[in-house]
């Protein structure tokens, strides 16, 4: 026992205490308590990373009980509208709140003001079972605030982007993808947890019900004060080290023409924004088709789908977890663009084109109508159609996730470095706005299956990843980041603007 304290005491220094390594010592950029104090700042926005995908993966599952709870009246349209409040109102928000944070000398006030949304989206959850009338849209107004703290993530990438240098950029992207997928899982992980309350549940000294679903609000709301805390000038300070090292040398040049030097690539910027909306558009679709798939190819029940599909979703995330920790030195031992096209595009690619089936044998539409396993006579593509097989179906979602895990963090990564040292919260607020569009699109592939089934749906994304692959394929060689212009061409940049 005392052995495991020592190791703990000794990660929780680490975190708390970095040390400064002798190569960032020898750049002559920072001493060593500027390095210790930005690299706990970074640390705050992982916890803010964490914190922000936690909420997300604790609601999901327990949102349409609540609802039914709530207000039995409620259907699954209105289902739909709370789960797409929250990508909506980040979608609409994020440019504003990049356009701000860019005008602002630091991340604090914003982040201060999205957590605090936070905490009031969530407290609201947490007593929606005890307001008289309005349940329903409460919860929906609850959502919208979750869904405005979200756009949090705009601006700690955009921060991510000024406060590491480009060598230490993938490093601290993957880690802010790590975060965030252990936030998805421990959220997973506390919603049996939370169930063991039940719906009655107990009140708190007459003021509050504790359940199974409010449980959940005063959860995040307690994380959420904590982040708050974290977001204080005694703990987190803004450090942009990128703009020092991109001036490194450069004496008597204007930040600004600094940034005016550095090649905007357009194209090459527009292609990472792409590439990351099509990841999050086939993952989110895929995601919202693994229960419909599970019942009608496999002909499993309710169960069983649970089941074996919990299974499979926590492999899939492990797995992310563990490509998010090796991706760096990944990206050392090979190029960049390079594990960025064949391992997130062409794996995802594969993982769609695997998706196709294959055979002449059908998938045998059900004709009892009490059954509920197995694929619906609805659905008349399932009279032509041959199945798709468990072996197909496992090899994609591995592939899937693997694309995801390193697409994600490496288009995001090269999206920062082709910006340059320039101020990313408007551009930042593009990427997320383009997540967010196929976050709210994804979801739509149920209705694509539905209607013409596998050949169509897993088709169409095949030849659109395809067409992506390549496209990055013939360019990648324009996706390296561009460097400031010589020191002279700056000098004569900045005497001609003044």
């Amino acid at each position: 026992m005392h052995i495991y304290s020592v190791i703990i005491m000794g990660i929780v220094k680490n975190w708390c205490s970095p040390k400064m390594p002798e190569s960032d010592r020898l750049l002559g950029l920072e001493s060593t308590s500027e390095y210790r104090q930005r690299w706990i700042s970074i640390r705050v926005i992982y916890f803010t990373g964490f914190l922000v995908y936690l909420a997300f993966g604790v609601v999901s599952t327990m949102l349409w009980p609540y609802l039914k709870t709530l207000d039995p009246e409620a259907g699954k349209i209105f289902l739909t509208y709370v789960f797409a409040t929250p990508a909506v109102v980040q979608l609409v928000c994020s440019p504003v709140f990049g356009w701000w944070n860019n005008h602002l000398p630091s991340i604090r006030l914003p982040m201060l003001f999205l957590i605090v949304t936070f905490i009031i989206g969530h407290i609201v959850y947490a007593i929606l079972q005890d307001l008289p009338m309005h349940r329903k849209y409460m919860l929906l107004f609850s959502r919208a605030l979750v869904g405005l703290s979200s756009v949090c993530c705009t601006i700690y990438r955009a921060y991510i982007s000024s406060a590491t240098t480009v060598a230490e950029r993938t490093k601290t992207t993957s880690y802010l993808s790590l975060a965030q997928t252990v936030g998805l899982l421990t959220g997973s992980i506390l919603q049996p947890i939370f169930s063991l309350l039940g719906e009655e549940g107990f009140r708190v000294s007459d003021l509050f019900r504790l359940n199974m679903y409010t449980v959940v609000g005063w959860f995040c709301t307690i994380l959420g004060c904590i982040n708050l805390i974290l977001m204080l000038p005694c703990v987190f300070q803004d450090c942009n080290i990128a703009v020092k090292e991109a001036m490194k040398n450069r004496t008597g040049i204007v930040t600004k023409d600094l940034w005016n030097s550095v090649e905007q690539k357009n194209l090459p910027i527009g292609l990472m924004c792409v590439a990351f909306s099509l990841l999050m558009l086939v993952y989110g679709g895929f995601q919202t088709l693994l229960s419909p798939i599970a019942l009608d190819q496999f002909g499993w029940t309710n169960e069983e789908s649970l089941f074996y599909l919990g299974i499979l979703m926590t492999a899939g995330a492990l797995i992310s977890c563990i490509l998010f920790l090796v991706l760096d030195p990944l990206c050392k031992r090979f190029s960049e663009i390079g594990v960025l096209v064949y391992g997130a595009m062409l794996a995802l690619f594969l993982s769609q084109l695997l998706m196709i089936p294959v055979g002449t044998k059908p998938i045998t539409a059900y004709i009892d109508v009490n059954s509920t396993t197995g694929c619906p006579p609805t659905q008349e593509w399932c009279q032509s159609i041959p199945p798709v097989t468990k072996i197909q179906f496992t090899i994609s979602y591995t592939l899937l996730c693997i694309a995801f895990s390193i697409g994600t963090t490496l288009s995001q990564a090269v999206f920062s470095k082709l910006l340059g040292p320039r101020p990313q919260g408007t551009w930042m607020a593009l990427l997320t706005c383009a997540g967010s569009a196929a976050r709210i699109v994804g979801p739509g592939s149920v209705t694509a299956y539905v209607i013409v089934g596998t050949y169509w749906t897993f088709g169409a994304s095949t030849v659109l990843s395809g067409i992506i692959f390549l496209w990055m394929w013939v360019y990648r060689n324009r996706l390296q980041p561009s460097k400031p212009d010589s020191v002279e061409e700056l000098k004569v940049l900045s005497s001609t603007k003044q």
